[in-house]
């Protein structure tokens, strides 16, 4: 096992130390996490500039990771990087018209695919006013439905 970055409180009891490595041990994160630590480490030993050097991680990094050691009472596996998509995603919108029209034809004629479908859909839009859509579109329009 590697050596790991522990809070100095950790100087008595074995099993409370064991504790907060096995958190880490099967962690899906483990590498990021032990890359954090080596980095804490190097920090501490050479300081801001040649960390920034070393591992292009800056001195307020550094320090946030240490806060979040401190805050979570020196569990390792508050180092995993969290997760960085969008909280809200953007969900497509169909025109009602479009995916009954799609919907439709693919039950006149069975096992039409999106290249079938395309032009019938643009010839229909074009008709009504309506911006018709991509191929790719409406391959996504049956996958959803």
């Amino acid at each position: 096992m590697k050596q790991v970055y522990i809070q100095s409180y950790f100087r008595s009891g074995y099993y409370r130390f064991m504790k907060y490595v096995y958190d880490v041990f099967d962690h899906p994160e483990r590498q990021s996490i032990e890359q954090r630590l080596k980095i804490i480490k190097f920090f501490d030993d050479y300081g801001a500039t040649a960390c920034r050097r070393a591992f292009g991680k800056s001195r307020s990094t550094v320090y946030l990771w240490k806060q979040k050691l401190k805050n979570s009472a020196g569990r390792l596996s508050a180092l995993a990087p969290g997760d960085r998509s969008p909280k809200r995603k953007r969900h497509r919108t169909v025109d009602p018209f479009m995916a009954s029209f799609i919907l439709d034809y693919r039950h006149q004629r069975s096992g039409a695919d999106k290249a079938t479908i395309t032009p019938a859909l643009k010839a229909t839009c074009l008709q009504r006013g309506i911006k018709p859509v991509s191929e790719s579109t409406v391959g996504r329009i049956i996958r959803d439905f």
